[in-house]
């Protein structure tokens, strides 16, 4: 069981900074992405909730009947990822997987429309709030040959006449056991180093490539509004944790969490987005800790209410047709 935990821990780190070592050899190369579009040609220039009615149209048109089994993670999968044009990941500004594009981590899920609700706070762009966005919640695989549960989440915030903005985040590099009870946890955009051997030996290979390869930023949130205005003077935290509220509570026993996400009302506050303190900005993630989470977390501020407006919906487009940007964290 150990030696499972270890291979599993080392893919799952050697994917996250793969992607990022991709990117960076991406954005020094300037090179042009390889696969074309399949955007419809005014999409861009559409109101922020007009693009997320085009986006909830596929959704719905594009539902399961019956949910499908959730894919593996293996050695061919891996291989697979290798193959395929990652820094696409970061560079691509498009709400489209472009034509194909696999997604082998996180591949079945769950999306709803969402809303950010803003509590008084002193960041910047969509931190100050926005009406219509899409929440996406999933596992990394399938649970099964001693892999854990491992929840992730993806968040996109439509905006008038251009890109939209995007964050995701992790509990953990390791997951959560066998436990699965989804919202068990909060989740953060910056996860500390895996515990394993596996984990801590491919870091360490890949700190010359980032200064902290398990992070995503998320400074770009508040670079603009929702109407796509730019700020003038952009204020940002570094790390964020999206904390369930009390009582979104599932069962632990093994079943499939894609029916706990249909359960959940419209006008849900699902989560809650928390910012780390301004004190822990000279924090340094290199030594970042699965004990340090509790402490950044105490000391964190309720930034803003992430709001469900619809019902939770498993289909083939929010699998593999939707399209989440990565935000790469430079040096």
């Amino acid at each position: 069981m150990m030696r499972k935990k270890v291979i599993y821990g080392a893919v799952c780190l050697l994917a996250v900074v793969a992607t990022v070592a991709a990117l960076l050899d991406d954005s020094e190369s300037g090179s042009s992405q390889r696969f074309p579009a399949s955007t419809r040609a005014n999409y861009k220039s559409l109101s922020a909730c007009e693009k997320q009615d085009v986006l909830w149209k596929l959704i719905q048109e594009s539902a399961y009947s019956e949910l499908p089994d959730y894919k593996a993670l293996g050695l061919t999968q891996i291989i697979g990822m290798g193959r395929q044009e990652v820094a696409i990941k970061g560079s691509r500004y498009d709400d489209f997987a472009p034509k194909g594009w696999t997604k082998f981590l996180h591949a079945r899920a769950s999306i709803s429309k969402v809303k950010i609700v803003p509590h008084q706070n002193k960041y910047s762009g969509i931190f100050q709030g926005a009406d219509c966005g899409l929440l996406r919640l999933s596992l990394t695989s399938a649970v099964k040959s001693g892999r854990p549960v491992a929840p992730g989440l993806a968040l996109k915030i439509l905006r008038d006449g251009t890109y939209s903005t995007n964050v995701s985040a992790l509990v953990s590099l390791d997951g959560q056991g066998q436990d699965y009870n989804f919202f068990k946890y909060p989740m953060s955009n910056i996860v500390p180093i895996g515990t394993s051997f596996g984990q801590k030996l491919v870091h360490r290979i890949f700190l010359s490539a980032s200064p902290y390869p398990e992070e995503l930023a998320v400074r770009e949130l508040a670079e603009q509004d929702q109407k796509g205005l730019n700020v003038a003077q952009v204020t940002s935290p570094r790390q964020l944790f999206f904390v369930p509220l009390a009582e979104l509570s599932f069962s632990s026993d093994a079943h499939d969490v894609r029916k706990d996400f249909a359960k959940i009302p419209v006008n849900t506050v699902i989560y809650q987005i928390r910012a780390v303190s301004e004190k822990y900005k000279d924090f340094k993630y290199a030594d970042y800790a699965p004990e340090n989470v509790k402490v950044l977390l105490e000391n964190s501020e309720l930034v803003a209410d992430i709001v469900t407006t619809s019902e939770f919906v498993s289909s083939s487009f929010g699998d593999d047709g939707i399209f989440f940007r990565h935000q790469l964290k430079h040096r």
